[in-house]
């Protein structure tokens, strides 16, 4: 857990100690506390899900470039796929959505934001591939555009008290397929990119950088510990998603708080701090290629792969959670996007821009935070 001497991932690992905790909080009843629940079971989820990412990594290593790119894009977001599905078991849907939203604009605008402006002060200005900016852009649009039509639906046809307008969900079902289908067709783009000799071609940085890790002393010599490493890592984000869930309720009450700014600043916030630290310790190396790959990426893998698949998945579990979003939510969704879109079209960044995305930021959760639930 400690390899290349980096210091971010062993202050990452310190946070384990907050496993136990989380588990003695859970089951000791003579120590039942469901805010220090909350707040331990959320730091042991950053480290956890700072674990599944080094398992990724090291598995793609041992299968090579092309399906190690492949690896990330499939497991990138699966804590956030782990939780989203434990909460939609206890019937939390607006929670999920709204943690839904906090991990795009986290991803687009927190972490690209301080990568650019840590990588920006060190090294000036700093360049990623165009073209896969310009199709990142474009797959967030797309998102965008998906969420919105529900809303526009929803607010052209009246509704009865306390349901949903009569249509939504059909919508949402066939919202949801034609995400998952972009998201495959990216897929398969970036896998022919992959195969492409020119490094500098889209979906070529990750496939580079992990032929590089291949050659190093670093090589695992088996799949055993990193698939095992994965396995333990996934049970322990769903049992910690488990204890985060039941502890909501209680934080609402206790501080006012409302599902959307749980959703979009918190609990989004705590599972982009592992990729946090990534995007800026490859910022402050001069990789903004890989930083822009590490937010970009999985902004457009929430949006095109996590929540579709999870909104399918709703309507299974009995529980049906459609696309329909509050105009709040689609606002900041399309202002991150069009930002984003803006300073990433001449593949080109700066101190300067990562600030700016950073205030945008702010602007969103002052937003949520005063908005009545």
């Amino acid at each position: 857990m400690m390899a290349n001497g980096s210091l971010l991932k062993p202050r990452l690992n310190w946070l384990a100690v907050f496993i136990p905790a989380s588990v003695l909080l859970a089951y000791v009843p003579s120590l039942k506390n469901d805010v220090a629940l909350f707040v331990c079971a959320g730091l042991a989820m950053v480290v956890v899900s700072a674990w599944i990412g080094q398992s990724t990594e090291k598995l793609a290593v041992v299968v090579g470039p092309t399906w190690g790119g492949m690896l990330n894009a499939a497991f990138g977001n699966l804590p956030e796929l782990i939780f989203g599905l434990i909460a939609l078991t206890k019937g939390l849907g607006p929670l999920v959505k709204a943690a839904w939203t906090g991990a795009i604009l986290g991803n687009l605008l927190l972490v690209l934001g301080s990568s650019m402006l840590f990588g920006g002060f060190k090294h000036g200005d700093q360049r990623f591939p165009v073209k896969r900016a310009n199709d990142a852009s474009t797959s967030l649009l797309i998102a965008v555009v998906a969420v919105t039509i529900p809303t526009v639906y929803a607010l052209a046809f009246p509704k009865a008290s306390g349901s949903s307008p009569v249509g939504i969900d059909d919508i949402s079902i066939g919202l949801a397929v034609l995400l998952l289908f972009a998201y495959i067709a990216g897929l398969v783009q970036t896998y022919l990119d992959a195969r492409k000799p020119d490094a500098r071609k889209p979906g070529a940085v990750v496939a580079a950088e992990l032929k590089q890790q291949r050659s190093s002393k670093e090589k695992p010599a088996n799949l055993t510990q990193p698939v095992v490493m994965l396995v333990i890592s996934s049970v322990l984000i769903a049992l910690l998603s488990d204890y985060v869930s039941d502890a909501v309720d209680v934080m609402k009450r206790r501080f006012g708080l409302t599902d959307l700014f749980l959703g979009v600043i918190v609990i989004a916030a705590i599972g982009n701090v592992a990729a946090q630290f990534s995007a800026v310790s490859m910022a402050m190396k001069n990789k903004m290629d890989l930083a822009f790959e590490i937010g970009m990426s999985a902004g457009t893998q929430v949006a095109l792969l996590v929540v579709p698949f999870l909104v399918l998945m709703s309507y299974v579990f009995g529980k049906p959670v459609d696309l329909e979003f509050t105009v709040a939510e689609i606002v900041s969704l399309g202002a991150a996007a069009v930002i984003t879109t803006q300073i990433a079209q001449d593949g080109e960044s700066n101190w300067l821009n990562g600030l700016q995305m950073l205030v945008v930021y702010a602007m969103v959760g002052v937003l949520f935070f005063f908005l009545p639930g």
